[in-house]
């Protein structure tokens, strides 16, 4: 988890440099705190409450961190997490950089007003097109992980079965994968509130899909495990 740990730490600190560059030129106006979906600012807030907001993210990317490193621990099949290393780390770090990217781009938005920002909407495109990579790098790596309770599509059916596990996560990437491209290419096509439809239609069928698909695998699985503690 070493790893892991060095891209937390990294964003961490790259992003409480963002703030202590940004504080000082944060004007002593309102100035925007929110955003909506289509990008537009839908809460303004003064120069004490935008210091504030500028360290929700950096917070909640090291607790996140934290909360990564420990998961292993905390795991009843903490051996197949460590397994499923490659898997774990990738993400991960993933995350970890696109955390720090959004920040840059939300703290960008917040020192300039609404009219010299270049395009507010255009975050959105990056916010939209950044969760893809994720996706996509998250698909990629689902059929690499081994059952675990932190990682992957987690049923009853998966976590009761390594070959059901095995068939949904191998079906699972394949779906993430067309839906991170879809969303990456579609977050260059269409515009405002449509990005988010895009990103809802192509994730939720994506992960229904696969969950349906565990149950059907389990039925006729050799080694699924049936008992009070696994209730279906």
């Amino acid at each position: 988890m070493r790893t892991g740990l060095i891209f937390t730490t990294i964003a961490v600190i790259g992003m409480c440099a963002i703030n202590f560059w940004a504080m000082p030129q944060i004007p002593d106006v309102e100035v925007p705190v929110h955003w909506g979906l289509d990008g537009t600012p839908d809460r303004y807030g003064d120069r004490g409450e935008a210091i504030f907001a500028l360290w929700i993210i950096p917070i909640a990317t090291l607790v996140t961190g934290l909360l990564l490193a420990i998961a292993p621990r905390l795991d009843p099949n903490g051996d197949n997490l460590m397994k499923s290393r490659k898997a774990y780390i990738a993400i991960w770090c993933s995350v970890m950089i696109m955390l720090l990217a959004v920040h840059g781009g939300v703290v960008m938005l917040m020192i300039r007003s609404v009219a010299e920002a270049s395009n507010p909407k255009e975050f959105v495109r990056f916010v939209i097109a950044a969760s893809a990579i994720v996706i996509i790098i998250k698909g990629n790596y689902l059929p690499k992980t081994r059952s675990n309770w932190f990682l992957g599509i987690r049923t009853p059916w998966t976590l009761s079965s390594d070959v059901t596990w095995e068939k949904t996560h191998r079906l699972a990437g394949r779906l993430l994968m067309a839906a991170g491209f879809i969303c990456l290419v579609g977050a260059f096509v269409l515009d405002g509130g449509w990005l988010i439809v895009m990103l809802m239609s192509t994730l939720l069928p994506a992960m229904l899909i696969s969950v349906i698909y565990s149950y059907f695998v389990w039925r006729n699985a050799p080694d699924k495990r049936v008992g009070p503690e696994y209730i279906v």
